[in-house]
């Protein structure tokens, strides 16, 4: 479906860009752009790459107007992965609302009068909890500043859509890993925990454990992406992603234990995070209707995911 098309993946030496990138390098793509400030994309998510002749990285932050802007004009494609994570709202909440705000007007800003397509990547965040689960028109109650500036982001792209007739769609994003991932940050859950536990040291539960997740791998997620950028249909449409694995947070540190940990542990546990969510669970028929299905298991996605972290750990200690 990328084939000959130029595209530009924000973020693209993060997690999920950097799989963006190799899939559209992979599918043919006539030339893959790649904007990353490397604060939290790395170069070597990339090396297997590198030296293709039709990427192009370019070291850059999406908040930059002069930058981003001639480069949403040259594609036909533009993954939108470039974001500030819940920790930084944490800690400097205006970077978080410069980089997932602007940064997310400045791409549509650039695309007004171009028939460029873009699939902006938003979070479950903007939901936060119920007892059931929640479509895309459940009322939004984010419970962090990470959440109410993915909101207004996708406030915005929605706006752009219906009155500048701009080619956005929006993806929430639940609970994404694989390889990749930092397992040495605060977010990620899968791979912090398979990281503790392959250097023997138990994984830490924050709050009770009873929390809910829906993981997702990331190939999954990218196979959604790609679906959703060639419909027309999903034009100014919202849409939950999320795989249909529903595993609390303990059952998941049991699991890993069970499965890698070298010798007897019990999970450590401390006091709740502010803001979590304890139940984001999606409802994902929208997408699921336009043909979207998880193709890895999640049990042997967790494997892969934890050869990845093996070799990466070594990898890292080699060089």
């Amino acid at each position: 479906m990328l084939s000959d098309a130029t595209v530009l993946v924000t973020g693209g030496a993060g997690f999920i860009g950097s799989h963006i990138v190799m899939r559209a390098l992979k599918e043919n793509a006539r030339k893959v752009i790649v904007i990353d400030n490397f604060v939290a994309g790395k170069h070597k998510n990339l090396r297997n790459v590198a030296r293709d002749k039709k990427l192009e990285i370019i070291p850059g932050d999406v908040r930059d107007v002069e930058v981003i802007q001639p480069l949403v004009k040259q594609s036909d494609v533009v993954f939108h992965e470039a974001a500030s994570k819940l920790v930084v709202s944490l800690k400097t909440p205006r970077i978080d609302l410069g980089t997932n705000i602007v940064g997310t007007f400045n791409i549509l800003e650039a695309a007004k009068g171009t028939n460029v397509r873009i699939i902006h990547a938003s979070t479950g965040s903007v939901l936060g909890s119920a007892d059931k689960p929640m479509p895309e028109n459940h009322l939004p109650e984010p419970t962090t500043l990470y959440g109410i500036s993915k909101l207004t982001a996708e406030k915005y792209c929605l706006f752009y859509a219906r009155e500048f007739g701009v080619r956005v769609s929006v993806l929430r994003y639940f609970h994404v890993y694989g390889p990749h991932q930092d397992y040495h940050g605060e977010a990620g859950v899968v791979n912090i925990f398979l990281s503790r536990v392959l250097g023997g040291e138990p994984p830490v539960i924050y709050g009770t454990g009873e929390q809910i997740r829906c993981f997702t791998y990331v190939e999954d997620n990218v196979d959604a992406n790609i679906l959703v950028a060639f419909q027309e249909d999903t034009v100014g449409e919202v849409y939950n992603l999320a795989s249909r694995a529903r595993v609390t947070v303990k059952d998941l540190a049991e699991m890993i234990i069970e499965k890698y940990a070298s010798e007897k542990m019990e999970p450590v546990y401390a006091p709740a995070r502010q803001g979590e969510n304890l139940r984001p669970i999606p409802d994902t028929e929208k997408i699921e209707g336009l043909g979207f299905k998880e193709k890895m298991a999640f049990e042997e996605g967790l494997e892969i995911t934890k050869r990845w972290i093996e070799k990466d750990i070594q990898e890292d200690s080699y060089y």
